[in-house]
């Protein structure tokens, strides 16, 4: 059941592509950018973008002078990244295996992807976060508040979405040998009803 939910959020983001990467371009991240960044353990460290969609992230940090690589299980956005950034790297691949190498980046940016994970698979995706990260890198997640999960109807068919309280994440996150420096929740940008966590937290 858990596969066939995954597979049918990667299908939403697949064939809805265009619309799901003009529906990100709403969304800004400004003032969590610039924490984040203030928390890398060095400026010339790398970034992993995870579920890096459009690159709407990923210009706003090579707009800042750092080094980014991006990450999306989606094959249409990868291969849109890779012609709208032809010099930069990105890796299509599953946030909770990625097959890259460890201790490649000062910090991991997961702004609103690992809240497509079912809870049971969350602690899969960072403990692979947690091994990407060099000694005391920086890791930004960012999930909507709420409780269960669930399938969401919308327009490319329906994505699977886990909700979470701060206490819960914060839980998660530091059973995972994270150490949490960061957690908060706002409403959203674009739409105000809808309340995002926020952590930022080193590798131990």
């Amino acid at each position: 059941m858990v596969i066939m939910k995954t597979d049918a959020t990667k299908l939403n983001y697949e064939t809805a592509n265009d619309w799901h990467a003009e529906k990100s371009m709403q969304y800004g991240w400004s003032s969590e950018i610039d924490t984040f960044l203030s928390l890398l353990p060095s400026k010339t460290q790398k970034i992993l973008d995870v579920g890096c969609g459009n690159g709407r992230d990923i210009q706003t940090f090579l707009s800042k002078g750092f080094a980014v690589e991006g990450l999306d299980y989606t094959h249409a956005a990868v291969e849109g990244l890779r012609k709208k950034f032809p010099n930069e790297t990105f890796y299509e691949a599953d946030m909770r295996k990625t097959g890259l190498a460890s201790e490649l980046y000062g910090g991991i940016w997961a702004c609103a992807s690992v809240l497509n994970l079912p809870k049971s698979e969350v602690s899969l995706a960072l403990n692979e976060f947690k091994r990407l990260l060099v000694p005391g890198g920086i890791l930004f997640l960012s999930v909507k508040e709420g409780e269960g999960e669930r399938m969401v109807p919308d327009r490319g068919g329906e994505r699977f979405f886990s909700f979470y309280k701060e206490e819960e994440l914060s839980q998660i996150v530091q059973e995972s040998g994270f150490k949490i420096q960061k957690i908060n929740t706002a409403e959203g940008v674009a739409v105000p009803a809808v309340r995002w966590i926020s952590v930022y937290a080193n590798k131990i």
